[in-house]
């Protein structure tokens, strides 16, 4: 028999060996909120985690319900139905829109008299009984009467916007992200989350938020910024808002010092990832060797098919701003592992079939495991560049494809030639448009002149960069 889930741990799991707090998120807020609402305890202790518990999913359960107000209300609430009546009444003739008008009297009428209470009161013309609404009848009538005048929830489109993006469903996930910054924002400034709320003053204000006071990177807290800007760009498109607020804001990126950037593996680095053991072996390894000797991001590799292996070249398949297929020739020191993992295999079979596409049903990239897997073993052999002012490493799996970019570079592989190979847009408009690219045996002679560090242990000695960075400081 399965066994029964322990009723004490409710909304609470286990991931890391920390206790983190889970709730599911309705499937018609998913566009919003994402598939759930997580939070981590940050305790080992039972006993503290399911205490935390208690203060979480309330604030989880607040959430979700100012989700729904966002949105226009669950199906058949009063919200959901004042958007509706509205849509009605906006295509109705003369004479149907007098008739709705006088429904949406009485509608209101009933929810001031429901749960209502009466007092006398005294006046000239003798004893009037005077009712008294409760309060949340009377909110309930100015949101009703709001959106009847026309006043629409930030979230009520949202689902058709995403819809229409032409992105992949991963990127899709940075939406509902971005909706639940501004509306947290809009909570905590008491600006009631109807698009006609958000003006210039407010877009202002939350700009400033996002720059100033948002725990995020620069470059998370510029992609949901711009996302929000992008939906309102596409509200007013479709004349659900009269104007975009956002058109003409941005967040500026901070000035910072170029040893703060994220950066190639030096050679001692990469050797060092090369002599390891990982728990995978060479499921893991053969991934690094043909990133660091093809210089593909990371998806591509894992993504690889066997496809034109036997001739000689990989075919990565687009990413980023490319638009086709690239073609890369076989390094020399590849050759052991093509063979090995092409034996006996079609075209359309995968190259490293250890490493699967998740379900269709979610919107992980296929590398994701794989890249868990991979931070953990440099993370283990001290192969990492930790600092604590940066939420990443400054070294990480792509750091392989900028030490193949400045060994080709080193090995003297002009500029046009090396975009060519990398996927990185050429300059100009010949070469980026008009011209079908470098040869391919140029590009093979290229690549081969490319070394992988010695995995016998022979001492590495650095090279010095023209531009060097700065030591860390210990």
């Amino acid at each position: 028999m399965p066994r029964k889930a322990d009723k004490e741990l409710g909304y609470l799991t286990v991931h890391d060996g920390l206790w983190r707090v889970s709730m599911g998120v309705p499937r018609e807020l998913r566009d919003q909120l994402g598939s759930r609402l997580v939070k981590s305890t940050g305790t080992a202790s039972k006993a503290q985690a399911k205490l935390i518990r208690d203060m979480v999913v309330p604030q989880f359960k607040k959430k979700i319900e100012d989700a729904w107000k966002a949105r226009g209300g669950k199906r058949n609430t009063l919200l959901h139905i004042a958007l509706e009546h509205r849509r009605l009444m906006e295509e109705s003739d003369e004479n149907l829109q007098c008739f709705m008008e006088q429904g949406a009297r009485e509608r209101i009428e009933e929810i001031l008299n429901e749960g209502a209470s009466y007092v006398d009161e005294h006046t000239p013309d003798g004893i009037v009984e005077r009712r008294i609404p409760r309060p949340d009848a009377v909110q309930a009538v100015a949101e009703f009467k709001r959106v009847m005048r026309g006043d629409t929830p930030i979230a009520f489109h949202h689902e058709e916007f995403v819809k229409e993006l032409k992105t992949k469903a991963r990127s899709k996930l940075d939406e509902p992200r971005a909706l639940g910054i501004l509306l947290d924002w809009l909570e905590s400034q008491d600006i009631e989350p109807y698009i006609e709320n958000v003006n210039k003053r407010a877009a202002l204000r939350f700009m400033k938020y996002m720059d100033a006071h948002s725990d995020l990177s620069w470059a998370s807290k510029a992609k949901y910024f711009g996302r929000i800007k992008f939906y309102w760009s596409w509200l007013v498109r479709n004349e659900y808002a009269k104007e975009n607020p956002f058109h003409d804001l941005g967040l500026e990126r901070p000035e910072t010092a170029r040893a703060d950037d994220e950066r190639p593996y030096t050679d001692g680095e990469l050797q060092k990832i090369l002599m390891g053991k990982p728990l995978e072996g060479d499921k893991l390894l053969d991934v690094v060797k043909v990133a660091a000797l093809t210089g593909a991001r990371l998806d591509a590799v894992v993504d690889l098919q066997v496809g034109g292996l036997a001739d000689g070249y990989f075919t990565f398949k687009p990413q980023k701003k490319e638009r086709d297929e690239r073609d890369v020739p076989v390094h020399p020191d590849l050759m052991e592992i093509v063979a090995r993992r092409i034996k006996g295999k079609l075209p359309e079979d995968d190259f490293f079939p250890e490493w699967p596409a998740p379900p269709n049903t979610s919107v992980r990239a296929r590398s994701a495991y794989f890249s868990k897997r991979y931070t953990k073993y440099t993370s283990d052999i001290g192969v990492r560049d930790e600092r604590d002012d940066k939420r990443r490493s400054l070294t990480n799996f792509h750091s392989l494809r900028r030490w193949f970019i400045t060994e080709m570079e080193r090995a003297r592989v002009r500029e046009g030639l090396i975009s060519a190979i990398v996927g990185h847009r050429r300059k100009g408009l010949t070469f980026g448009l008009y011209s079908d690219g470098p040869e391919f045996q140029e590009a093979t002679e290229a690549i081969a002149r490319i070394k992988l560090p010695p995995i016998d242990g022979t001492p590495v000695v650095e090279r010095r960069a023209l531009s060097p960075r700065r030591r860390r400081q210990s």
